[in-house]
């Protein structure tokens, strides 16, 4: 692999880290979210019968209950409760979202989604300042359907319906809501004015990946995923209260945290705009509190005049569970971009990846060590898919090592001109067949590989809570002990020492850059694995030793010979011989030389350094006879 190519591949891991690093939060940004906050509260109206609000709210125009009318519908996957929906009358929606097989990292509860709002998930608001806090009255309640009934300042008589999605590719996950308007005012009201509150979207912890937390949406054929950029502002931009989106054709829109996910998907209307905001939150992390990003947003219903007596209903699916891509790519059509696996090429890696995890798990069951089982077969599954490519990329490696002797005489011989280097050695590469891009192989499969396992990874909620050996969780990093407040992480440390041990049974290159760039790789990977999930850094250390095992086994190997390469004459039929990659870039960067030779006004070929034929140049390289390369056994 040539320096150029290293310094591609160091540039990729430095835009991969920079992609998932959270920016920190400006000063500027801060005062004028929390000067709009002050604000809000000053003019908020606080229901007394309900919790504090931070937004303007409707005022009820019917009187208010005593006490909340709560309900609870339960989504089943089989026998197995996976989610527990709580309603409320405040706001006649879904309060909030628990799911009692997915724990808390800290305490003994079960993650709840929406837990941080003051609104429930279904509730009407215009904007982010104006989310209805009236109470709803309870007309109707079943095991899989609730209906709420309310009525606005405005007049509009709301009648919501949830009901569960009895489907078995929903998992209990998926509801249908449908609003009801009737328009009891004297005059003619616009819909648009309306829409439905997602709830919101905070991180379970702390130190959780704050580039997977945002809010989505997807129109077009394209999935849109931005994060807290337009709330808090930057050096060429102010923070913005709330961003409103105008979407042509919407198919679906909502928040999510790294594991789970809240969005609605219109039935039958076209929304007319959709909004969103984020505010900074005191998130839990061990025993202190760290200020995180937490998302919220809304979509309005189309722009409709009802008339005074009018009436119209609304449709919309809401899905509210964790982004597994088994569930959510059943969901709906295009459903399956939630997920957010990075650039296209990642996209089907991740897909994959995914899939084969989840497949070889199943060999398991559920048992508790499955999960780094999986892992690990998974890499070695990898390992073995690409290890003809490993083996031809090593023997190129010994094969350029035993170049190094020539070329070293043509730098010398060539110092004066770069452009005759790069020439012969072409024709050097020529001559002994030998591809340096060979070495390359591995490495470029690999890229995609690492970065597709890294998103899937990212966002594999299969995988949270899971144990292995002294792995607690292989979604978070494993921590074994602190020194002086800093954690050590024993599986990033395991990675690294592998991936040196391994870098040292691979052939060497006679370059000086590429072998610094070897050196530093191991820390740069170090760093960079050290506060992510443990499974990233299983996977990484896996296929590390599987690397080194491969490596040992083909040192038994016979060294690949280094022979001049014949010309092979045309097939039978009488046409040429298909020229190769090389030979004609080599033959380009000749006409080139000839070309500036030309215009330099010397005769083609009349340089003293160029006159000589090529194949005496190469027996020249070659001499003194005993620095010839080995020829191995």
């Amino acid at each position: 692999m040539d320096r150029k190519a290293w310094i591609i591949l160091i540039l990729c891991g430095i835009g991969l880290v920079a992609n998932t690093m959270f920016m920190g939060d400006t000063d500027k940004a801060r005062k004028q979210l929390e000067l709009q906050e002050k604000k809000q509260e000053q003019i908020a109206e606080v229901q007394k019968s309900g919790p504090e609000t931070e937004f303007v709210t409707e005022k009820p125009t019917l009187p208010e209950p005593k006490e909340d009318q709560p309900h609870t519908l339960v989504g089943k996957d089989g026998e197995v409760v996976d989610v527990i929906y709580t309603f409320t009358s405040f706001g006649g929606g879904v309060k909030t979202a628990e799911f009692p097989q997915q724990k808390t990292i800290y305490g003994e509860g079960h993650i709840e989604l929406n837990k941080l709002s003051s609104y429930p998930v279904g509730a009407i608001a215009s904007d982010y300042r104006k989310i209805d806090g009236s109470f709803y009255e309870l007309v109707e309640k079943s095991k899989s359907s609730v209906t709420y009934k309310g009525k606005l300042a405005s007049g509009l008589e709301v009648t919501k319906t949830w009901k569960l999605v009895e489907k078995e590719e929903a998992k209990g996950y998926q509801l249908t809501l449908n609003v009801h308007f009737k328009n009891a005012s004297s005059a003619a009201i616009n819909l648009a004015d309306y829409g439905v509150y997602t709830g919101t979207a905070a991180p379970l912890h702390g130190k959780e990946m704050q580039d997977k937390a945002g809010w989505f949406y997807y129109e077009d054929g394209s999935f849109e995923f931005d994060k807290q950029g337009p709330f808090k502002g930057g050096m060429f931009s102010d923070a913005k209260a709330v961003e409103v989106i105008k979407p042509s054709s919407l198919e679906y829109a909502g928040v999510n945290n790294q594991f789970f996910t809240t969005f609605f998907m219109p039935k039958g209307f076209q929304a007319d705009s959709i909004w969103a905001t984020g505010v900074e939150r005191d998130i839990q992390e061990d025993e202190k509190m760290l200020k995180r990003w937490v998302f919220t947003m809304g979509v309005n219903f189309p722009h409709q005049m009802l008339n005074a007596g009018s009436e119209q209903t609304y449709s919309l699916d809401v899905y509210m569970g964790p982004k597994q891509r088994e569930i959510i790519s059943n969901v709906a059509v295009n459903t399956e971009a939630v997920m957010n696996y990075g650039w296209f090429i990642f996209i089907p890696v991740a897909t994959f990846m995914s899939w084969a995890l989840n497949t070889i798990h199943g060999w398991f069951g559920a048992a508790s060590w499955a999960w780094g089982v999986s892992v690990i077969l998974l890499t070695v599954f990898i390992r073995i898919i690409i290890w003809p490519l490993h083996n031809k990329s090593t023997r190129t490696m010994k094969r350029m090592g035993k170049l190094q002797p020539i070329m070293k005489e043509m730098r010398e011989k060539y110092a004066d001109n770069p452009q005759k280097l790069n020439q012969e050695t072409m024709k050097l590469y020529k001559t002994y067949g030998v591809n340096p891009m060979g070495g390359c192989l591995p490495m470029l499969v690999q890229i995609p590989i690492f970065f597709g396992v890294f998103k899937m990874l990212g966002s594999a909620v299969e995988i949270r809570g899971a144990e292995f050996l002294w792995v607690s969780d292989l979604a978070r990093p494993d921590t074994v002990a602190h020194i002086l407040g800093y954690p050590i992480n024993l599986l990033p440390i395991v990675m690294a020492i592998t991936m040196v041990f391994q870098m040292r049974l691979t052939p060497q290159s006679g370059d000086k850059m590429q072998r610094r760039i070897f050196m530093l790789m191991p820390l740069m990977f170090f760093f960079f694995c050290y506060n992510y999930a443990a499974a990233l850094a299983l996977y990484w250390s896996t296929q590390n030793i599987v690397s080194i095992v491969q490596t040992l086994l083909m040192k038994k190997l016979p060294e690949p010979e280094l022979n001049e390469k014949s010309e092979k004459p045309g097939k039978d039929d009488g046409k040429p011989r298909k020229k190769g990659m090389f030979e004609k870039l080599a033959e380009r960067m000749e006409d080139v030389q000839r070309q500036q030779e030309v215009a330099a006004g010397r005769k083609p070929g009349g340089n003293s350094q160029a006159s000589n034929p090529a194949a005496g140049e190469m027996k020249q390289a070659k001499k003194p006879k005993k620095q010839n390369p080995k020829t191995g056994g």
